[in-house]
């Protein structure tokens, strides 16, 4: 019931009472933000309906109001749990309904959205034109350092018609979707933050690896049996008559820590991302399993030394990529700052770890649905 629902994950909660036959409440409208250029839109009897804005082209990338989301609400937060008198913090990931359904796209699109506020209302006292209401959250700012961008493939023309998609989240289960907006919110955020950190932009982009990664390995893998992959001396001393019985006691109380590279590694390589159509004739990556292992292996090594240690991500894997007929794949092997990093030091850069992410994410959001 309603009445017993917490307010929380609303986008998804939505269209599970859309499709209970709840009654609709109102319907909303926000803007959502984008330095990328819309083409298409989604103009029907939708839940989530996303209409196309016509921003003005420019040249260099300007962050614009590109498409007008309209929203169905079914969800009424008047008779939703807002408080409590206990803690409840599962759900949370900073964000409404509208920040989850900009996020979502972010990610399905693999470009900047951000969502504005609610600016237009309607509801049985709003008129035939609705009630509209200032904007009162903007974008973030967007500068690019020389003025190129350290990620220039987040920067595109988009198909609005795929956001239609949106619209069957309701077929997952809410564990399912609750990891996919928080990786979703991770992934957002990287692409925001790239240009002015790209560190904490590659912190963000494994961040959303590392989520996706936490469903992928609990519904492909049991405690022990991970335990007994990240431990295998210790799971054999232990699997004897005189100590078998602490072994699903201590998979459980160590469940997120055993094996966090292998299991990054392994769900990289699971989904892993199909080549670019296009690549660099200098600067590519070998694109084998085994040469994309040992880049995610030390990708993950960076991010642990960077979380526990403080020492960023290497400067040239954090730089915009050199261009020749297309772009680099690989970061470019560089004294400054104090320090060097050899070709094998810096074997990709933050522009490529973005195509990956975004195909891999992608490919993992599917497994979601039911087949």
């Amino acid at each position: 019931m309603l009445t017993n629902m917490y307010a929380s994950l609303l986008s998804y909660k939505n269209l599970k009472l859309a499709q209970e036959g709840s009654d609709l409440w109102c319907i909303s409208e926000f803007l959502l933000y984008s330095d990328s250029q819309p083409i298409g839109e989604v103009n029907d009897n939708s839940i989530y309906c996303f209409l196309n804005m016509l921003p003005r082209k420019t040249k260099a990338p300007t962050v614009a109001s590109s498409i007008t989301v309209r929203t169905k609400v079914y969800s009424n937060l008047n008779y939703m749990i807002l408080s409590s008198s206990k803690s409840h913090t599962k759900d949370y990931h900073g964000g409404w309904y509208n920040d989850e359904i900009a996020a979502l796209s972010s990610l399905l699109l693999g470009v900047r959205f951000h969502a504005g506020s609610i600016n237009r209302h309607y509801d049985n006292r709003s008129g035939d034109f609705g009630r509209i209401q200032a904007e009162y959250s903007f974008p973030p700012l967007l500068d690019f350092k020389h003025s190129v961008p350290v990620i220039p493939n987040a920067i595109k023309d988009i198909n609005v018609a795929e956001l239609r998609v949106l619209n069957d989240l309701h077929l997952l289960s809410e564990k399912k979707f609750n990891y996919l907006i928080r990786t979703a919110r991770s992934y957002q955020n990287a692409l925001w933050i790239c240009e002015s950190s790209p560190n904490m932009s590659w912190l963000l982009m494994v961040s959303a690896l590392e989520c996706a990664a936490s469903q992928w390995s609990k519904s492909s893998a049991t405690k022990e049996e991970r335990f007994k992959h990240a431990k295998p001396e210790l799971y054999e001393k232990l699997d004897t008559d005189e100590f078998r019985e602490l072994i699903p006691t201590i998979a459980n109380e160590f469940k997120d820590s055993f094996g966090a590279t292998k299991k990054f590694v392994d769900f990289c390589l699971c989904f892993l991302p199909d080549e670019p159509l296009l690549r660099p004739s200098s600067g590519r990556i070998d694109w084998s399993s085994e040469s994309l292992s040992s880049i995610f292996k030390k990708i993950y090594d960076y991010r642990s030394k960077a979380l526990h240690g403080g020492q960023p991500f290497p400067e040239p894997m954090c730089s915009y990529p050199e261009k020749w007929d297309e772009y680099a794949e690989r970061a470019r092997a560089c004294s400054t700052l104090g320090g060097t990093w050899l070709d094998e030091d810096v074997p990709i850069n933050l522009n490529t770890f973005n195509y990956m992410t975004h195909s891999i994410l992608n490919k993992w959001w599917k497994t979601l649905l039911p087949s």
